[in-house]
């Protein structure tokens, strides 16, 4: 296995944690309904609870049918579009969201280390770029690719990415490695590139801790938390799997 060079990282649950941008936005939507008097209380902790008991993709036509509102196809689309760009009418809302105290600790070490730094994410462009721009990655970061840059056709598991991030920074794929959270799709692409195994980060309360990893090559080291990944990259540029 070669010497790692570049370290490139997925973005919702792996540098922060996105439960704190559905809340964000939950609360932005929410407060759209109330100042348009669409509904005469918060439904924040509405859309909140619906989101923690699952329910997915329909969580504003849930509970807005719930409260007596017609979830008209027009009205989703203004609270979506509110929810991914956090602007209402009268301005922009800044998300409230920041990096995990971990993430940031170690960027700041792998900059220190002489590591190239890069990012890898998917999910709809306006709200990708509204996390990076918030949390100020643009300023710690060597190269960010959002896939949806090019449509969701080229989202994780697709290569595409993996493959531009290390020809736009000049570097060996052997020697890249990718650290994510979902086995489900974050480590099929990498692979596919030609870049080292990936590493996976299994939080406590990850979204994702538990679900099956179909192909343990793909995967050189597990940790539970950023502050592990130093180890785990010594580890790895000796070709020793963790």
């Amino acid at each position: 296995m070669a010497t790692i060079a570049l370290v490139a990282f997925d973005l919702d649950d792996t540098l922060y944690p996105e439960s704190d941008f559905v809340r964000s936005g939950f609360r932005v939507v929410s407060d759209y309904l109330e100042r348009r008097g669409i509904v005469r209380r918060p439904l924040w902790s509405d859309f909140q609870a619906a989101f923690e008991a699952g329910v997915r993709g329909n969580v504003f036509d849930r509970v807005l049918e719930a409260a007596g509102v017609p979830p008209t196809p027009a009205l989703i689309q203004i609270l979506v579009d509110i929810y991914r760009s956090h602007r209402l009418p009268d301005g922009p809302v800044p998300p409230s969201i920041r990096l995990f105290d971990d993430a940031d600790r170690v960027l700041a070490s792998l900059r220190r280390q002489g590591l190239r730094l890069g990012l890898i994410s998917d999910g709809p462009l306006e709200a990708q770029r509204l996390k990076v721009e918030t949390l100020g990655l643009q300023d710690r970061l060597d190269a960010i690719l959002l896939t949806d840059e090019w449509g969701k056709d080229w989202w994780k598991p697709h290569p595409r990415a993996f493959q531009e991030l290390a020809q736009r920074l000049a570097v060996d794929p052997a020697s890249c490695i990718y650290v994510a959270d979902n086995p489900q799709k974050d480590f099929d692409g990498p692979a596919a590139a030609g870049w080292s195994p990936s590493v996976w980060i299994r939080r406590p309360d990850g979204l994702y801790r538990d679900a099956p990893l179909a192909d343990a090559r793909l995967v050189a080291a597990t940790i539970s938390g950023l502050d592990d990944l130093g180890e785990a990259i010594a580890g790895l540029s000796r070709g020793r799997r963790i």
